[in-house]
């Protein structure tokens, strides 16, 4: 469902081991969607490219929820042995 206002986050997880994991990343606003894959491990997130209906790259702010989520799925997979299947989050819009 494609938020109204805000972004919404989707993370699916791939193939991963104990010390990395792959998601499927859909990030989307109320007037784009971007698909992307997205590496964790070595305390590091990278986004690979993104598939879109817009002419940009996500917004630095979804961007940067997307990536803090994946940063405690990090954390998670350390303290538990297992990296969360699937993380969904909804952020507002920043203020300006």
């Amino acid at each position: 469902m494609t938020p109204e206002n805000g972004g919404k986050i989707e993370l699916k997880l791939g193939p991963s081991s104990a010390e990395t994991a792959e998601y499927d990343a859909l990030l989307q606003t109320s007037a784009h969607s971007f698909r992307g894959k997205a590496q964790v491990g070595a305390k590091q997130v990278t986004f690979g490219a993104w598939q879109t209906d817009a002419a940009s790259e996500p917004p630095e702010w979804l961007l940067a929820d997307a990536r803090a989520a994946l940063k405690a799925a990090l954390r998670t997979s350390q303290v538990e042995g297992r990296w969360p299947r699937r993380i969904t989050r909804w952020r507002p819009e920043p203020s300006r």
